[in-house]
């Protein structure tokens, strides 16, 4: 008959623990594992919860322009971790949706008009009238072609941007109703200029 020591029970126990908890730490999301990504997402929450639970629509919109001027601190990013969702148009007038969290997105665009043409203007504009360099590099539009949807994938470029041109105006977003704000609390979308992205080996 076999027995087990007290001490090689304790031992097995130890180490059965250990292995879970590194098990842990390697099933973490993805957006979780870059540190400025996490205290991005982070300080969203941070702003967004209270604000969400108070229902007063001046806290929201408060809420929603701090969202809005965390992003611009952000400013260039590397190696974030994100879901490519959205491929619209085609190589010249591409437009990219990246999950980049829980419900918060970036999106990248090459062509202004198609950007008009979806709901990213209901928030954001360009301080110039001119036509915006391209959102996606060369590079990155390369890259987008060996990709799948629902692919997981890491991304360098910079927050804050629209179309690598424009920084964030407020503008439009002080315009819209506590509704909006509220939307947008909940589901941020974000646009920045993409320089490089490719399959994620994590």
């Amino acid at each position: 008959m076999l027995s087990t020591s007290p001490f090689a029970f304790r031992r097995s126990v130890l180490l059965g623990g250990s292995s879970l908890l590194l098990a842990g730490c390697f099933d973490r999301p993805c957006h979780e594992r870059n540190p400025t990504q996490k205290a991005f997402l982070d300080g969203l929450q941070e702003l967004a919860k209270p604000a969400l639970a108070s229902n007063n629509p001046l806290r929201v919109e408060e809420a929603a322009r701090q969202s809005v001027a965390l992003a611009a601190k952000v400013g260039a990013f590397s190696d974030w971790c994100g879901t490519l969702t959205k491929i619209e148009g085609n190589a010249q007038t591409v437009a990219v949706t990246f999950d980049i969290g829980r419900q918060v997105s970036l999106y990248a665009f090459n062509d202004w008009a198609l950007a008009f043409a979806g709901t990213v203007t209901d928030f954001f504009s360009t301080r110039s009238r001119a036509a915006p360099p391209p959102g996606l590099s060369e590079a990155a539009v390369a890259a987008l072609k060996t990709l799948r949807l629902g692919e997981r994938v890491t991304l360098s470029g910079r927050m804050g941007e629209i179309a690598g041109s424009g920084v964030f105006d407020l503008s439009r977003l002080f315009g819209k109703s506590a509704a909006d704000h509220r939307q947008f609390l909940e589901t941020p979308r974000f646009v920045a200029r993409v320089e490089a992205v490719q399959a994620s080996k994590k």
